[in-house]
């Protein structure tokens, strides 16, 4: 298909989901409209310290020069696997901080003093990515970064990369960019650029110049450009078109689909321990509700998955992802349990008492959803500290006049209920002492909030009455 062809058939498909609703409201940036219809997408890390060193798993056992490593990957068993996991788009790494990168690139030659080979694979891995995903109708982003090959002794001094950035550094890494996105217009649908932080040296004037490169040969591409992990999704630069979103961990839903005019969008990892690790940390239906949760809203979800030097992926983790894919396509919004329960399915967190810490789960199992999912038998309970706090987020600000708390087989004796509008100031709305651990239920005058805890102050050990407390479910009510 032609560049034209490609542009308009995008430009239809965009407009007919505008007409059609599926947006509910008038687009802020129709260029993100693409991406947030996809719903979900994955993420995977491809590099030489993975897919290429013998002691992870990633590279099956073998180690051979870069641009063997990059010859020997199927594109055609990756893009297999991206389409039965049903992923909207795929977000691939072109390099990270090393001098190795997937195709020919005569920019970064000539500045690093590298043959083509030495750095730049010689086998255009993203033209060939292009063609196997296409075949899927599966758009193709890239990983970029903003702080260059820094960590190569040969390529950083020739580029200068440093702390702070200077201008003269962040042109040059966009001209390097700037051969790709000619090469590939519209071929590359958008970029995750990674270390663009203020605190190394960007301002609005830098990342506008490494924005230009980034979109060189197609206008359209949509660009998120990586301020750091922040405790919120937030909105970094008007140079790009959605937020970065880097979490670490999948639990925040969006307010609605825009954020300060960027398409709302978080991205973290699938497995229990760090990026790019086969297994799950998420359970099927735990992810899929999630994912279809921020969907509603507007938002989109990136997913990072291992993947292996041979193309292909962790077979628990397509599990997962397929499950995801299929909650989309098939998932119905849910009516609350009891009905009119503000809390029901919102994001929950474990923290310490004073909520300046999050804690980890009780067991590995009980996660902090469980607390909101409509079902007595599931608990939400943290590990390691007696009294800790339960607080649900839920995501638009109402009118709060009743709560009530469910207590599992752990509950405090002596608690305290408190909500919020903006997570600084507190008021509470009720407490209890000497509980007995039957379901509480507290009603006052209608109060603005968004933010509601459970503060279990007692038992502080295992002599007092009662037990850790554990949070059945916490309704909350208009």
């Amino acid at each position: 298909m032609t560049k034209s062809k490609r542009t308009t058939l995008f430009s239809a498909l965009a407009a007919a989901m505008i007409t059609s609703g599926a947006f509910g409201a008038e687009s802020l940036n129709p260029k993100t409209d693409w991406f947030q219809h996809a719903g979900y997408g994955v993420f995977v890390h491809y590099l030489t310290s993975l897919q290429n060193d013998p002691e992870r798993v990633h590279s099956l056992g073998k180690q051979t020069s870069w641009d063997e490593c990059v010859r020997e990957f199927d594109t055609e068993r990756f893009a297999d696997a991206m389409a039965e996991a049903g992923a909207g788009y795929v977000i691939f790494t072109v390099m990270q901080v090393s001098r190795f990168m997937i195709a020919p690139n005569a920019t970064f030659d000539r500045i690093s003093g590298y043959t083509p080979g030495e750095a730049c694979a010689t086998r255009d891995l993203i033209e060939d990515l292009y063609q196997s995903l296409h075949r899927h109708n599966i758009p193709l982003m890239l990983y970029w970064t903003g702080d260059g090959p820094r960590a190569d002794e040969k390529a950083g001094p020739a580029y200068g990369c440093g702390t702070p950035v200077s201008k003269e550094f962040v042109q040059k890494w966009a001209d390097t960019f700037r051969e790709y996105g000619e090469r590939y217009g519209d071929k590359v649908a958008g970029i995750w650029c990674d270390g663009s932080y203020s605190f190394i040296g960007y301002d609005q004037e830098k990342l506008g110049i490494l924005a230009q490169g980034l979109r060189a040969g197609n206008p359209n591409r949509i660009l998120a450009l990586n301020p750091g992990v922040d405790p919120e999704v937030r909105a970094y630069t008007p140079h790009e078109d959605y937020t970065c979103g880097e979490q670490n961990v999948f639990a925040e839903v969006p307010v609605q689909r825009f954020l300060n005019g960027e398409q709302w969008h978080i991205l973290s990892f699938l497995s229990k321990t760090w990026w790019g690790e086969p297994g799950t940390g998420y359970s099927k239906r735990e992810l899929a509700d999630y994912v279809f949760d921020v969907t509603q809203r507007g938002g989109v979800v990136s997913i990072d998955v291992a993947l292996f030097r041979d193309g292909s992926l962790d077979r628990s983790q397509i599990e997962v992802l397929k499950a995801v894919r299929r909650e989309l396509r098939e998932g119905k919004a849910r009516i609350p349990v009891p009905p009119g329960n503000k809390a029901y399915r919102k994001q929950a967190k474990l923290l310490s008492l004073d909520g300046s810490r999050t804690l980890a789960v009780n067991g590995g199992t009980h996660f902090p959803r469980l607390g909101v999912d409509g079902k007595p038998d599931t608990v939400a309970q943290a590990a390691g500290e007696w009294p800790w706090t339960y607080e649900v987020d839920l995501i638009d600000t109402l009118n709060l006049k009743r709560i009530k708390v469910n207590f599992g087989s752990g509950y405090a004796t002596q608690f305290e209920l408190r909500i919020s509008t903006d997570r600084k100031e507190w008021k509470t709305v009720a407490q209890k002492s000497d509980h007995d651990g039957k379901p509480f239920e507290a009603a006052f005058d209608p109060l603005p909030a968004r933010y509601v805890r459970v503060c279990a102050q007692k038992p502080d050990g295992p002599d007092q009455p009662g037990a850790q407390m554990a949070i059945a479910e916490l309704e909350v009510y208009e």
